[in-house]
């Protein structure tokens, strides 16, 4: 059980992989909400958690010296890089409907 939450520069979990990937759901979830359902939520979803998993693993690789410090580190990269990132795409998207 301890192999599927650990979180270190060598190896991470597999329930840390998916906590990344339910952020970015989380996050996709609330842009389609957020926007009146304008844009698609499929769209969106695969942007926010391809998103929030490559933000998730590259704070791992370099941020962080204690397990728990890494995690919460981790989990922080995850939501701001899947917000950005869809507000990003957002902003894209409206400038280049007109």
């Amino acid at each position: 059980m301890e192999s599927l939450l650990n979180v270190s520069t060598d190896s991470i979990g597999l329930l840390v992989w998916l906590l990344w990937a339910l952020i970015g759901v989380f996050c996709a979830l609330c842009a389609y909400r957020f926007t009146g359902g304008k844009r698609s939520l499929l769209f969106d979803m695969i942007i926010a958690v391809v998103s929030a998993t490559l933000g998730g693993y590259l704070s791992t690789q370099c941020l962080g010296e204690t397990p728990m410090q890494l995690f919460l580190i981790s989990v922080m990269a995850a939501v701001f890089s899947a917000g950005i990132m869809m507000w990003i795409v957002g902003t894209l998207i409206t400038r280049f409907s007109k």
